[in-house]
């Protein structure tokens, strides 16, 4: 063969390769950018329970072992309401005055450091709805409320409120906090907003709770994200049977109301009362729900029980576990539905309820087949932070950004 023609088989050859090499990365470019698209633009909230600071050994959580990367916005709990304004529940921890631990302005620091929004969450189950529902009830309440928010907000260097009033018509509240609610969010919406402030709501997931409290289009037109609590639709305090703590999905042998106590129908009520799929941003729980059977003997869905589980070495709450106290003992006998994609474990007389990192990326992937604004995640102290299990740090909170696409 002659050298020309064996230079030209060469070329022809490196041209051929260089193309395929081509198209491949053209094609791994839009497939990443297909992934932006679904993911990168999703939220990620990531509460942070402050009080995880009096705890001891692994599960002591200070901010600095807050991993930015893996939120997009993170939300100081909690703050309370006193005489119709804004303060602080715990002094000593959130503020610097006084040598106190100033975690507030630590929080803040790191998220302007890092390039995410610091919210600051106002209520909570603890603080009720009686004090939420009287401030709501005139508009001269709402506005000293509003602007005891904003001062708050800019001295502390937060970037946005999350509103958690738990709940509006319910707990001591009376018919007309569901009007109320969408006055008090008219008003914080105008005085965040014209001060470059974000507002949020923490909502309950029970669709009779929703539908009683919530003014599901106005909600959405004040506030700029709304978080769906989708986890407690079961508890031993609320049960006399064991029960999923965040289901998906019905079950085949629910009936009645337990038809509704699911994630799925929880998020169509919200997107069926007209509020834009890209404002509403999925709850998921970083904890699990313990329950004391009845008979251990009787270790499914439905069991008979006798209250709450044992609490946990280091949260010390009955019928509640960390993510990290329930990774690190390999004593449970865990059971998976695949069908339904759910799964609980037992023990003894212990049964639990809990979310892992399969069921979590299944949300998650829901999320995007649903265009929803993102995930939240309740909350950063519970997960596995330190990796003790083995699966590396956060190991729920890393399934989630790698479902939407963000890792």
């Amino acid at each position: 063969m002659k050298l020309t023609s064996l230079v030209a088989v060469g070329v022809g050859v490196f041209l051929a390769a260089a193309l395929q090499t081509c198209k491949g990365f053209i094609r791994d470019f839009k497939t990443h950018r297909q992934l932006q698209e679904k993911g990168d633009d999703r939220a990620v909230f990531c509460y942070y329970g402050s009080w995880a600071t009096y705890r001891w050994g692994i599960a002591t959580f200070e901010v600095d072992n807050i991993d930015t990367r893996l939120c997009t916005h993170i939300v100081y709990a909690f703050t309370g309401l006193r005489d119709g304004v804004i303060v602080s529940l715990d002094e000593y921890n959130d503020y610097e005055e006084n040598w106190g631990k100033g975690l507030m302005k630590k929080f803040t620091t790191l998220a302007k450091n890092n390039g995410i929004k610091a919210l600051v969450g106002l209520g909570g189950w603890n603080e009720g709805s009686v004090k939420y529902s009287e401030m709501a009830a005139t508009q001269a309440g709402r506005e000293t409320f509003a602007d005891s928010a904003v001062a708050f907000l800019q001295k502390q260097g937060f970037d946005g409120l999350d509103l958690d009033w738990e709940y509006p018509a319910r707990r001591g509240g009376v018919p007309e906090d569901k009007d109320n609610f969408t006055l008090l969010l008219k008003t914080l919406s105008e005085k965040l907003h014209a001060r470059g402030l974000i507002l949020t709501v923490a909502v309950s997931a029970d669709p009779k709770t929703a539908a009683n409290a919530y003014d599901f289009p106005n909600v959405a037109k004040y506030a700029d994200y709304i978080t769906l609590m989708s986890f407690d639709y079961h508890t031993p305090s609320s049960d006399t049977v064991t029960g999923l703590n965040s289901p998906l999905d019905s079950l085949p042998q629910d009936t009645g109301y337990n038809k509704k106590l699911n994630v799925k129908y929880s998020v169509n009520q919200w997107l069926k009362g007209g509020v834009p799929p890209n404002k509403l941003v999925l709850g998921v729980p970083l904890y699990g729900r313990t329950y004391r059977l009845a008979d251990p003997d009787q270790h499914g869905l439905g069991a008979p029980i006798l209250g709450p589980g044992t609490a946990g070495l280091y949260t010390q709450e009955a019928g509640f576990l960390a993510y990290y106290e329930i990774c690190s003992n390999p004593d449970w006998n865990v059971v998976w539905n695949d069908t339904s994609s759910y799964l609980y474990a037992y023990k003894d007389y212990q049964w639990l309820s809990y979310d892992d990192p399969n069921t979590i990326t299944i949300k998650a992937q829901w999320v995007l087949e649903k265009n929803l604004g993102g995930v939240m995640v309740w909350s950063l102290e519970s997960d596995d932070f330190h990796g003790n299990c083995g699966k590396g740090a956060y190991p729920l909170l890393t399934a989630v950004n790698k479902a939407l696409g963000r890792l």
